[in-house]
């Protein structure tokens, strides 16, 4: 687990040796790692590691749930627990504010 700084808004690690932040994985870098079938550092360095957050979502609707429970269905029968970087969840959030939706299908 990361330890040190993060920003507030999406609990990601704070860039830059003046913040006490961590290495940044660039686009190319990562472009790198997967060309290279490196998939697990990757998952590591950029959700476990960095930001990663537990969401429930509906196998039956697509939508993320509360505790447990989906608001949409009103059902807990079908509800899987995620893990998903924090910055999805917000988008999620923002996107479902603006009333636009996300639908995860979860296996």
């Amino acid at each position: 687990m990361f330890r040190g700084p993060r920003a507030t808004l999406t609990r990601q690690p704070t860039e830059g040796r003046s913040r006490e932040g961590g290495l940044r994985l660039g686009e190319m870098e990562r472009d790198c790692l997967i060309g290279y079938g490196a998939t697990q550092l990757l998952l590591e360095r950029l959700m476990i590691s960095s930001d990663k957050f537990e969401v429930n979502a509906c196998q039956t609707c697509g939508l993320l749930g509360y505790r447990g429970w989906c608001t949409h269905c009103k059902s807990s029968k079908n509800v899987a627990l995620l893990t998903v970087p924090y910055a999805a969840k917000l988008l999620f959030q923002e996107a479902r504010a603006r009333t636009s939706r996300f639908r995860t299908f979860v296996d």
